[in-house]
């Protein structure tokens, strides 16, 4: 069977939010970072409110409330902590683990985790790791993510996730539990209804728009999309890029957040439905309603077609169907759509 997985793009190109990969710049990554925002109000130590805001930006995942709740469990703001088993500093780095991951950030000569720049810095960069690491593992990101750094990875991937002892589920608990201390309180924006979906986030286009713009990028024969499903249908609904890093992520993702319709055959109009291939990065299409889907790489490599809904089942690929998710990007990246 052709291999029909949407791949990952080249970093040239994902740094321009095109591919279903989102490679992203500092500032990118701290305005993504920054959607969880540190409240004005928060009881930080002033002297470390900018390294935390600061740090934040080293993924989309570490935000500034996080990495302060943090460090309030580790060593509740004290520098100069150092626990029983020689864990030190505001973020309570082990030798062997320091030696990874620390370094002079502020350029003072010092490497230290001690110093407040350096161990924040450190803290930022090792949980983004740790979300990376251990994306593949059941359960809550940031759950695995903690457990990690509280119980070294090697223990979480031996559990399968949050290891049982109940110190790790603990410490989880405790940061979790801080978290409202110190994120800025904000209204909730009310769900976009679109469709007849109920979207947490809405999208840059409406449900008919991104079926419109789906056509009008058929008809436009561009062959730009080659093994891109993922990019497409968040461009068709007018994002610069999904924020995923490939269709079987989103529909982990969604799956998780219970918006899935696993088997359905009658997916809505503007419904994603996703697919199993033959590699694991998976595949997705846009449902334009009567049975009819836009896809990719169905009739010719990179090129946008309308089809059937059983084609992509029944055809020459015989693709396993998972079901069907509301067009829901809680990721999406702002910017420029290519689709339509």
């Amino acid at each position: 069977m052709k291999q029909l997985g949407c791949l990952a793009l080249p970093l040239a190109l994902a740094v321009g939010g095109l591919g279903l990969v989102v490679v992203l710049g500092p500032e990118d990554l701290r305005a993504e970072a920054s959607t969880v925002r540190l409240g004005t109000d928060a009881p930080v130590p002033e002297e470390y409110r900018a390294l935390l805001l600061d740090a934040a930006g080293q993924c989309a995942e570490v935000n500034a409330p996080l990495l302060a709740a943090q460090i309030d469990v580790e060593s509740g703001w004290n520098p100069d902590a150092v626990s029983d088993s020689d864990a030190r500093g505001l973020a309570q780095f082990t030798d062997p683990t320091w030696e990874r991951w620390g370094r002079d950030a502020d350029g003072n000569g010092t490497n230290s985790p001690h110093d407040p720049p350096d161990a924040v810095d450190a803290q930022a960069r090792y949980l983004c790791h740790l979300f990376v690491d251990l994306a593949d593992l059941p359960g809550d990101p940031t759950d695995r993510t903690l457990a990690a750094y509280h119980a070294g990875p090697f223990a979480v991937r031996a559990h399968g996730g949050r290891p049982p002892t109940r110190e790790t589920r603990d410490y989880v608990t405790a940061v979790r539990a801080l978290l409202p201390r110190y994120q800025a309180v904000e209204d909730a924006p009310a769900p976009a209804t679109d469709c007849g979906f109920t979207l947490a986030r809405a999208n840059p286009r409406t449900c008919q728009q991104a079926i419109d713009a789906a056509r009008a990028e058929a008809r436009s024969a561009s062959r730009v999309w080659e093994r891109w499903c993922l990019a497409f249908v968040a461009e068709a609904y007018g994002w610069g890029a999904s924020g995923e890093p490939t269709a079987n992520a989103a529909w982990r993702r969604l799956d998780a957040a219970d918006e899935t319709h696993p088997g359905d055959l009658h997916p809505p109009a503007g419904a994603l439905l996703f697919y199993a291939t033959g590699d694991d990065a998976g595949h997705v299409a846009l449902h334009l309603g009567d049975g009819q889907v836009a896809t990719n790489d169905i009739a010719a490599p990179g090129r946008i077609d309308l089809v059937p809904l059983d084609h992509l089942t029944d055809g020459p690929w015989h693709l396993t169907y998972r079901g069907w998710a509301p067009p829901h990007f809680p990721h999406g990246v702002e910017g420029t759509s290519r689709v339509g």
